[in-house]
């Protein structure tokens, strides 16, 4: 389990060339953070949201028809906005669902984005109804006006050998800054070569990305904790939120330890509750890697999807396992300033239940197990985004308004 006797930080900033730099600030005592135990008995929570309006269709009726929902979001006026990688599209829908406009596509022009990056489009929407739509191929954010014109592309500074992978995206208030809501991977362009002797860092970083200049500003909102060997079943997840005040919420090891982060990288509240983490057993070990192989699909007769399938097999067959099973799986805040977190507790045999913690670390009670999934996106005025997929791998998206007090 990750121990938090001392919490370091390390912190990155872009030089005057773009490039990345680290700085390993002093070590930080725990004595200097507030921690709050949360309770350890549940409060159940009655999730009965009103369903608002639900998108998606089969058959190919209309622009309901998605090929896959990448990401949802929500701006200032209520409304939804969907990223369809699988048509290379956002919808936009007012409060009662109807479609508004459409923008982006598959091209190369500007506003388009290349096909075969399509899947690891991510995007953030403003409170304008501005959107920022990260791209891989072209290594920087495209940005659209809140018409869902085309604006500019913004490259990310440094020297262009990596292509980072964002898993999702999430704008700060007021702000033109995004933060990724995951661990950002890395992918090479060219192999290593023989004298290249670069090591995995020290720590998972929590970063932000400046929109407001030429080049991308990336900054480390806060250094979380990388288990050694970096395994990859079972590893602790890096996930992030940001509040209403701009500061940021993370999560990073093992145990229930969910960090608040005031700017400057410092930590100075840490929650928890008083669940312990399980031991991985070799049966627990087996049905993952069941679990995981048979999620991996046969490619569907396309040859580059074949052998990107059977890349990743030989890579999961490989992969490493963390010792422990993690306590948080999953954390996100709303509008309000709410905080999510899904975790399953220290109990074997019941399913992952979701706490509600306010900005200001109260416990306002748990989900119990199998009652409601995470919001994909939260909106303003207790709106929330769902995203469903059916037995037959059609997407739908499902509006639901929270009530107070869960907001």
């Amino acid at each position: 389990m990750h121990r938090m006797a001392t919490q370091r930080a390390e912190r990155i900033a872009v030089g005057s060339a773009g490039f990345i730099t680290a700085l390993v600030a002093a070590a930080l005592p725990l004595a200097a953070q507030e921690v709050i135990e949360l309770p350890g008995e549940d409060r159940l929570l009655d999730a009965d949201f009103e369903e608002i309006y639900r998108l998606g269709a089969a058959g190919g009726r209309g622009w309901e028809t998605f090929g896959r929902v990448a990401s949802v979001g929500f701006d200032g006026a209520g409304n939804l906005y969907i990223l369809d990688s699988g048509a290379v599209r956002i919808h936009v829908v007012d409060q009662q669902g109807n479609l508004v406009r459409q923008f982006i596509g598959q091209g190369e022009g500007p506003g388009e984005f290349g096909g075969n990056y399509a899947d690891a489009l991510e995007f953030a929407v403003m409170l304008d109804g501005s959107v920022a739509v990260y791209d891989m191929g072209r290594m920087g954010f495209a940005l659209f006006d809140a018409q869902g014109e085309f604006e500019r592309t913004i490259p990310l500074g440094g020297p262009q050998t990596h292509f980072p992978m964002i898993g999702g995206l999430q704008a700060f208030p007021a702000s033109e800054r995004v933060l990724a809501t995951t661990e950002v991977g890395y992918l090479r362009r060219t192999a290593p070569g023989p004298d290249d002797e670069s090591q995995a860092p020290s720590f998972r970083y929590v970063l932000s990305y400046g929109l407001s200049a030429d080049q991308v500003r990336v900054d480390s909102v806060a250094a979380g904790w990388r288990p050694q060997g970096d395994p990859e079943a079972f590893k602790p997840r890096l996930a992030a939120g940001v509040l209403p005040n701009g500061a940021v919420v993370y999560t990073d090891s093992s145990s229930y330890a969910i960090k608040f982060v005031v700017p400057g990288g410092r930590v100075d509240r840490i929650l928890t509750r008083p669940f312990r983490s399980r031991r991985v057993t070799e049966a627990m070990k087996a049905a993952e890697l069941k679990r995981r192989l048979e999620g991996l699909g046969d490619g569907g007769g396309d040859p580059m999807r074949q052998r990107m399938i059977e890349f990743r097999r030989s890579q999961i067959e490989a992969m490493e396992f963390f010792h422990e099973v993690p306590v948080v799986l999953d954390l996100k805040t709303s509008w309000e300033g709410t905080i999510w977190i899904r975790q399953r507790g220290d109990d074997e045999t019941e399913g992952s239940r979701i706490d509600l913690v306010s900005s200001e670390g109260r416990y306002l009670g748990t989900f119990a197990p199998d009652s409601t999934a995470m919001p994909s996106a939260f909106g303003p005025n207790g709106l929330a985004a769902f995203v469903e997929t059916d037995d037959l791998d059609i997407s739908y998206v499902v509006v639901k308004r929270l009530p107070d007090g869960m907001r």
